[in-house]
Parts: structure tokens; C-alpha cells; sequence
């Protein structure tokens, strides 16, 4: 697939990181999340080439992530997510692998608005929980909460591709994610999963009517309110309780070609 993806982002007018992050940062944002099949995913792209940029360095525009995601015992975040709840919380340690740098990552989502807060680590630390990141991790929790939070440690793996589009008048973000892959973390026998042939695809913006969303509408695609990819990972390796919400997604993902 990336070299399919090659060649329909040569239409794209290439951005660099530089570029992109002075456009806006967005790490409070709106996001919106659209589970799509390899075909549509071409429809989409063709649609959104005039308006776009595509992120490259050093002439690649296809990239892999490499993802760990942390979780009480009783894996209250996913639960949380599991429940809709309207308040929820998402950590993780994310590295780039291409370039080798990598994030811890506090994601809240309140409402309808999701509020990011993040710091470079050494990668050699990626997938740990150390002092300095039990610390931030308290500081953000009780800042939201009010009081200190349950111990965390790793919970899922997810290793994917992705590609960034960054429009060109307002600096909303659209990322596509593909070759999707999971691992339970808990479950010493577990084996990586894939969520076979879907794709993700998200808009990050500061409003709902964003460009990518009317183009969405246009061709006729809803929004998935069940796409988390922590979510669907912990259910593809067989947490209990899984499926609830995310039922319809996974049908989905089954009868995708």
C-alpha cells in the first residue's frame, strides 16, 4: 500500500514539520475519526489534493509510529472509552521511529474537545514508566481530577503508518493511518494482531465544520464514534468484556477489501 500511497500524494504540495507546526499546534483541538477502506481512502485523497499540503522529510511522506499505551490494572481508561463517558483519559509513550525521537503523551477528552499535553524523552525510555513521567502524569491527572491518580504501567502496543495532510488556509490536520498492528502487553502468550485492510482517518481542527469533514459528507462517509485504536486492540486480543460499542465497528472492519 505505501507505494500506492506514493504515488497518489505526488499531487500534493509537499510541507515540512517546520512549516506545518507554525501553522498551528491544535493541542486542544476537535477530532474526528472515520474508519475507511484502501479504495475509499483514494477517493479521499483526490478530493483533497488541491487543498492540502502533505508532510515530507527527507523525501518520505509515509511514515511508522510506534505506540504504548498505559492503563490502570483494572484497565479503567479503556473502560472509561468503553462507557462513552464524557470525561476520559488516554496515556501513552509514542516514538517516532523514523526519526528515532520520542513522546510521552496525556490526551483528555472533555466534551467534544480533546486537550494534549506531552514531553520529549530519551528513546531508549520508550514503553517505561519512570519517575519523571509518573510525576507529569500525576500533575495533569490531578489538574483535571483533583486528586492523585492509580498506578499506571503498560497495557498495548500498536505499530502503524501514517501520513499527515495539513490544509493550506487554516492549518487543520488530517492524519491516515494504516497496517495497523496490536499486542496485548499483559498477556505473555499474546501474539501481534492487524486490524487487516482498515484505515483511520483523522481530522484534527478548532472547528466541527472543518474542510476535511465536508469532504467526508460529500462522499458520503460518517464518522466512526468507536475507532480508538487502544480500544480496538485491547478487543482483537480478547479483553474481557470487549466487543459493547465497538460491535459495528469491527463488523466493519471484517467486510473491508
Amino acid at each position: 500500500m505505501e507505494n500506492d500511497l506514493s504515488n497518489k500524494l505526488k499531487n500534493f504540495t509537499p510541507i515540512s514539520l517546520t512549516q506545518m507546526n507554525s501553522t498551528a499546534s491544535f493541542l486542544d483541538r476537535i477530532e474526528k475519526k472515520y474508519l475507511i477502506s484502501k479504495k475509499q481512502l483514494e477517493l479521499v485523497l483526490k478530493e483533497l489534493e488541491k487543498d492540502f499540503y502533505v508532510l515530507e522529510i527527507n523525501d518520505k511522506s509515509v511514515f511508522t509510529y510506534d505506540n504504548v499505551y498505559m492503563d490502570t490494572k483494572n484497565h479503567d481508561f479503556y473502560k472509561l472509552h468503553q462507557e462513552g463517558k464524557k470525561s476520559r483519559t488516554k496515556i501513552r509513550t509514542r516514538l517516532y521511529v523514523d526519526s528515532n525521537i520520542s513522546f510521552f503523551e496525556y490526551k483528555q477528552k472533555q466534551d467534544k474537545t480533546i486537550r494534549k499535553f506531552r514531553y520529549e524523552f530519551p528513546s531508549e525510555e520508550h514503553g517505561t514508566m519512570t519517575k519523571g513521567k509518573t510525576r507529569f502524569y500525576e500533575g495533569v491527572y490531578m489538574s483535571f481530577y483533583g486528586k492523585l491518580p492509580e498506578k499506571i504501567t503498560p497495557s498495548l502496543n500498536t505499530n502503524y503508518n501514517r501520513l499527515t495532510l495539513c490544509a493550506k488556509d487554516n492549518g487543520e490536520r488530517v492524519t491516515v493511518d494504516f497496517n495497523i498492528k496490536t499486542k496485548n502487553l499483559r498477556d505473555p502468550k499474546a501474539k501481534k494482531t492487524s486490524l487487516e485492510n482498515a484505515v483511520i482517518l483523522e481530522s484534527k481542527s478548532m472547528s466541527e465544520d472543518c474542510l476535511s469533514h465536508r469532504v467526508m459528507k460529500k462522499l458520503g462517509i460518517e464518522t466512526a464514534s468507536s475507532c480508538s485504536k487502544y480500544c480496538l486492540g485491547l478487543i482483537y486480543s480478547g479483553i474481557e468484556g470487549g466487543k459493547g460499542k465497538f460491535k459495528k465497528t469491527i463488523k466493519q472492519i471484517k467486510e473491508m477489501k
